[in-house]
């Protein structure tokens, strides 16, 4: 893909605090593309002469601050939310670049918009045991340090695991179908991500666990609709598993 001159100023903008995938992810384009345009950037400026400049006698003892602390007030993500619900951390990091020209690591937003999420998403008004409600809450805690990253790992069909410096999380079959808790569904992975991939599953009648990646990976590779619905499922694990420890173990609504 060749980028043009507005996307190419940008990639330049972002090279120094992101990898290259996250640059992808925010721009909707190839890592190819990007590599190739930061190796040239990189050609371009080694070529040029260096010099050394003297520095203002104003500038001199002024104190760096360093970048914005955004979140220190969260009305502007909060608003965001509020206007956009079905917004992931793409589209918010889109839009804080676009509109307010401020960058910030997409892990950190995933961090924060889950928190805001937890906030503000009611429990259901069940009749849950005591014992159910332990029960999710433990189930809760042991994926309390799941990021959203370790959430995708699960079915990630970028033929890969990104890691972020780390070992992938080690998955257990309460993992994908939630604490085992009669009728709740709310943190059930993999019925939410059937009900996402049904309809594309119905139209190919996969006959065996093989077919079924095959599907799946085609679909990751063609449909981006559904991929983006598949990446919302991922971001809200984070915040449901926040909303159960702020609640108590209660059933949280799932929308």
């Amino acid at each position: 893909m060749v980028l043009d001159t507005v996307t190419r100023n940008i990639v330049k903008s972002l090279k120094d605090n992101y990898s290259y995938e996250e640059i992808a992810q925010m721009l909707e384009c190839d890592v190819e593309s990007v590599v190739s345009c930061i190796t040239e950037t990189e050609l371009s400026n080694s070529k040029m002469p260096k010099l050394k400049l003297r520095p203002l006698p104003e500038l001199q003892n002024r104190r760096e601050v360093g970048r914005p602390k955004v979140f220190e007030n969260r009305k502007l993500v909060e608003q965001m939310l509020r206007e956009h619900p079905h917004y992931t951390s793409i589209d918010v990091q889109r839009e804080l670049i676009s509109r307010f020209g401020i960058e910030v690591s997409r892990r950190t937003l995933q961090r924060r918009i889950s928190e805001i999420r937890a906030r503000q998403s009611p429990a259901r008004n069940g009749t849950l045991s005591a014992t159910v409600r332990q029960r999710r809450l433990e189930w809760a805690r042991a994926h309390a340090e799941w990021t959203v990253q370790d959430w995708r790992n699960i079915f990630n069909m970028d033929d890969h695991k990104s890691t972020m410096g780390t070992m992938p999380k080690e998955i257990y079959v309460d993992t994908l179908l939630g604490p085992d808790c009669g009728d709740c569904k709310d943190l059930n992975l993999l019925e939410q991500l059937m009900n996402i991939l049904q309809p594309k599953i119905q139209d190919q009648a996969p006959q065996n666990v093989s077919e079924f990646r095959s599907v799946l990976y085609d679909i990751w590779h063609s449909d981006q609709e559904l991929v983006n619905k598949i990446e919302q499922l991922y971001e809200t694990m984070a915040w449901r598993v926040e909303a159960v420890l702020q609640n108590g173990g209660a059933e949280i609504e799932s929308s």
